[in-house]
């Protein structure tokens, strides 16, 4: 069984912050949408994701983790 692989080409990110909306609660929350850009065996095609700052931040120290480990392989 063949193990599809997905090269990463770009990422590129918009930070916001929720200025109105029906929901007073979420009114001045702050957002991050990230958009990646992958090489799926020769097609080129964009993935889009939305998330709250913390989970950015989850994220992040998940990729960090995962860069020290193929470090630490290599």
């Amino acid at each position: 069984m063949e193990i599809p692989r997905h090269k990463v080409i770009d990422i590129s990110w918009k930070f916001g912050v929720t200025a109105a909306t029906s929901e007073s609660d979420r009114t001045g929350k702050t957002f991050l949408q990230l958009k990646l850009l992958l090489d799926d065996n020769g097609n080129k095609r964009d993935i889009f994701t939305e998330m709250t700052l913390s989970q950015f931040y989850k994220f992040l120290h998940d990729l960090e983790k995962a860069q020290t480990s193929l470090n630490f392989l290599t």
